[in-house]
C-alpha cells in the first residue's frame, strides 16, 4: 500500500492541473507537436456532431432543431478550446478554457430565466435544457482537462525521448570520433623513433605528416556534422603518414568534385573507410595497393562516395547488400572493418535515415569498393523538379 501510494502524483491525482512547466526554448523544440492531423480534427468535428445530437435527443420537435444549433455552436467552440490547450498545454491556457467554456452557459441559463419568467408551463423544460447544458459543460471540461493533462506528459516525455536520443547520437559520434586507432599512432610513433635514433631522413617527413593528421582530426571531436572537403584533409594526412611508413607500397589519390566537397557528412566516416581500405586492401599483400577516394553528385542530387583499393577483395561469403537504414544495425558477420563499419552505418542512419546507404562489394577488375550514398530529400527534389 506504501508502494502504491509513493507512485501517484497527488497534483494529478487532484486534478490540479499540466504539472511540468517548459522554457522558451523547450516550446520552440516542441513547435513541430502543435499541428493537428486531419484525422483527428475530422474525428473531432464527428463526434461534436454527434455529442450534440445526444444532448437534445427527445426533447420536442420544435425545439429540438434550435437547441442542436446551439449544442454544436457549443461542442465546437469547446474544440476551440480544445486546440488552444493542445497546443500549449499549460495552467493558464487550461483556466482560460475553463473561463471561456462557462461564460456561455452562464448566459444561456440567465437569459433563460428571464425569458421564462411567469411562464411555469415552460420552466420543467427549461430545467431539462439546463441540465443538459449542465452535462455538455462538464463532457467539455473533463475532456479538456484529460488534453491537459496527457498533453503536457506527452510533450514532456517527448522532450526526455529528444535528450536522450541527442545525448546518445553525441556519445556515438565521440566514440566514433575517437577511434583513431591506437596501433596507427603507436606503429606510427614508434617507426618515428626508430627514425630519429637512426638519423633517417624519412623520421622529419613523417613528423610532419603525423602533426598535420592530429591537426586535421581535432573537427571531427566536436561537431554533429563536417564538411568533405574539411575530412579529406584529415584522410590525405592519415594517408601521408601511411605512405611515410609504408613506402611504395601504398599509393593513393583524392579526387572530389567541388560541389560534392561542400556536402557535410557524420565526422569520422571518410576516414574509417580509408583506413579499412589501407588495413584489408594494401597491408593484406606484400605488393601493396592503391587506394582512391572520390566524392561526386549525381544527376538526381544523391550525394556518392567511392573509396576504392585493388586489394584481396572481400571474403567469398560476405553479404554483399546495400546497408540501408532498414538494415544498418543488422550484425556483420567478417572481421574486415566490423566495429567501424556498423558504427558509421549507425550515425548515418542518425544523420540521414533512409536516405542514405553504405555498400561494400567486389570490384570487377579486382579489390573493394565502398559506396556510400546519400539520397536528396524530397523537399529538395521536388523544387529541382520544379526549376528543371
Amino acid at each position: 500500500m506504501r508502494i502504491f501510494f509513493r507512485q501517484v502524483d497527488w497534483r494529478v491525482a487532484l486534478m490540479m492541473g499540466p504539472r511540468h512547466r517548459f522554457s522558451p526554448a523547450q516550446w520552440q523544440r516542441l513547435t513541430p507537436l502543435a499541428e493537428i492531423s486531419p484525422n483527428v480534427k475530422v474525428a473531432a468535428l464527428i463526434n461534436a456532431l454527434l455529442l450534440s445530437l445526444v444532448l437534445v435527443w427527445g426533447l420536442p420537435n420544435p425545439l429540438m432543431l434550435e437547441a442542436y444549433v446551439v449544442a454544436l455552436c457549443l461542442s465546437l467552440g469547446a474544440l476551440g478550446l480544445g486546440v488552444l490547450v493542445w497546443r500549449r498545454p499549460t495552467m493558464k491556457r487550461l483556466y482560460l478554457a475553463y473561463g471561456l467554456s462557462s461564460f456561455p452557459l452562464g448566459l444561456l441559463a440567465g437569459v433563460a430565466t428571464v425569458l421564462l419568467r411567469g411562464r411555469p408551463d415552460l420552466q420543467p423544460l427549461a430545467h431539462d435544457l439546463l441540465l443538459r447544458g449542465a452535462g455538455l459543460a462538464f463532457v467539455c471540461a473533463m475532456g479538456i482537462w484529460v488534453l491537459a493533462m496527457w498533453r503536457n506528459e506527452f510533450m514532456a516525455a517527448w522532450l526526455h525521448e529528444e535528450d536522450e536520443r541527442a545525448h546518445k547520437q553525441e556519445l556515438a559520434q565521440r566514440l566514433s570520433s575517437a577511434q583513431i586507432q591506437p596501433h596507427f599512432l603507436f606503429n606510427s610513433l614508434a617507426s618515428l623513433q626508430h627514425w630519429v635514433s637512426s638519423k633517417d631522413d624519412r623520421a622529419a617527413p613523417l613528423l610532419a605528416s603525423l602533426t598535420a593528421y592530429l591537426r586535421a582530426t581535432l573537427p571531427l571531436f566536436d561537431r554533429q556534422r563536417l564538411a568533405i572537403g574539411e575530412e579529406a584533409e584529415a584522410v590525405q594526412r592519415y594517408l601521408e603518414v601511411m605512405q611515410a611508413r609504408l613506402g611504395a607500397r601504398l599509393r593513393f589519390s583524392l579526387a572530389l568534385d567541388p560541389l560534392a566537397a561542400q556536402q557535410s557528412l557524420p565526422p569520422g566516416v571518410l576516414l574509417t573507410l580509408v583506413e579499412n581500405a589501407v588495413e584489408h586492401g594494401v597491408q593484406a599483400q606484400l605488393s601493396g595497393g592503391e587506394v582512391r577516394l572520390q566524392a561526386q553528385m549525381a544527376a538526381d542530387g544523391s550525394l556518392i562516395v567511392l573509396v576504392l583499393d585493388d586489394g584481396p577483395g572481400l571474403p567469398a561469403d560476405w553479404p554483399g547488400e546495400a546497408q540501408t537504414a532498414s538494415n544498418m544495425t543488422q550484425p556483420l558477420s567478417h572481421a574486415q572493418g566490423s566495429l567501424g563499419l556498423l558504427n558509421s552505418r549507425l550515425r548515418l542512419q542518425q544523420a540521414f535515415g533512409a536516405r542514405a546507404s553504405l555498400c561494400l562489394s567486389n570490384r570487377a577488375q579486382g579489390g573493394c569498393q565502398a559506396e556510400l550514398r546519400v539520397r536528396p530529400e524530397a523537399s529538395a527534389l521536388t523544387t529541382s523538379t520544379i526549376k528543371t
